[in-house]
């Protein structure tokens, strides 16, 4: 089948702090991505990944078939179509590591939404004030197959292919960034060598700090502050205003966030911070797979933490 690429999405900056009222920004991770595909008999029987592709698949669509019984579908699909492909071997060919905060999941709703949706949104430049909030919560009826809940923004930028800012629950518009190889700092992915445990829970576990009024209190006034000044600064491609603050994030984050950072990983970190060849900070609830740095010394920061296991932003 003619399927697009659906690249992977990386939330460059926001993670927990979206949940308290601070600002986000997401952007598309062609590096990694997917593509729906049929497979033949012969490589479904040979091959486990692919049958379990299609068992998962088949399953987001009796899903989905339920909520259209139940008259709770947010958008029509084409069933007899869905159902016939994953009759014949429909799986989805990705890349994106699973538990690495780089969105599988909303890669492959992105897919089969552009895929079986009747009409499905198409992007443009310019969307008409209800069409992202309306993508965003297909979206995240769709990804809660996955998740048991989800925000939508994940297959939301996937399916855009275009940086995302979310100013709140409800306001979000595409954005424009410039091109970060003219910028004198890199952005950069720190491979913790695991994925985040299944079973984790981080972002409960965050939720139920925010009970406590002077952690969230806290949050707000720091983490919020960090996070939304190092979004402005990159925008404004105002150097020494992202390394302030996203050393300020960094800092803010291994003495309060330290559930969410895996234990090999906390050396590295407090070696950034020390020497100040770069900062690492979560991606995405964190516990595993890719933590995202920032660096103003590229060279140096490969000795310190080893060249295969960075991999630099390009856009």
């Amino acid at each position: 089948m003619n399927s697009p690429f659906f690249p992977a999405k990386l939330l460059l900056f926001g993670e927990y702090s979206i949940v308290i009222g601070g600002r986000g920004l997401a952007v598309p991770l062609p590096l990694y991505g997917g593509t729906l595909g049929i497979a033949t008999p012969a490589v479904m029987r040979q091959s486990q990944g692919i049958r379990e592709s299609n068992d998962r698949i088949r399953e987001l669509k009796d899903y989905l078939q339920q909520l259209q019984a139940d008259n709770a579908l947010l958008c029509n699909f084409n069933f007899p179509l869905f159902e016939a492909h994953v009759a014949s071997g429909l799986y989805f060919n990705a890349t994106i590591p699973a538990g690495y905060g780089l969105g599988s999941s909303g890669s492959l709703c992105a897919a089969v939404y552009q895929s079986y949706a009747h009409q499905p949104i198409v992007y443009e430049h310019t969307f008409s004030g209800h069409n992202l909030p309306q993508l965003r919560s297909i979206f995240a009826q769709m990804e809660a197959f996955f998740h048991g809940a989800s925000s939508g923004i994940d297959p939301l930028v996937c399916y855009l292919k275009q940086p995302l800012l979310i100013s709140s629950n409800t306001q979000m518009e595409t954005a424009y960034l410039a091109t970060i190889k003219e910028q004198p700092f890199r952005l950069f992915l720190y491979d913790t060598g695991s994925p985040r445990p299944a079973h984790a829970h981080l972002v409960p576990l965050f939720v139920s700090k925010t009970q406590d009024a002077h952690f969230k209190e806290l949050c707000q006034l720091q983490l919020n502050l960090f996070n939304n000044n190092c979004i402005t600064a990159l925008f404004e491609g105002k150097a020494q205003d992202l390394v302030t603050n996203f050393e300020r994030l960094s800092l803010f984050q291994l003495e309060h966030f330290l559930p969410m950072i895996p234990d090999a990983v906390i050396p590295l970190w407090q070696q950034g911070l020390h020497t100040g060849q770069y900062y690492l900070k979560l991606c995405g609830a964190g516990g595993g797979g890719f933590m995202l740095g920032f660096s103003l010394h590229p060279h140096a920061t490969e000795q310190l933490l080893g060249k295969n296991k960075v991999q630099w932003l390009e856009w």
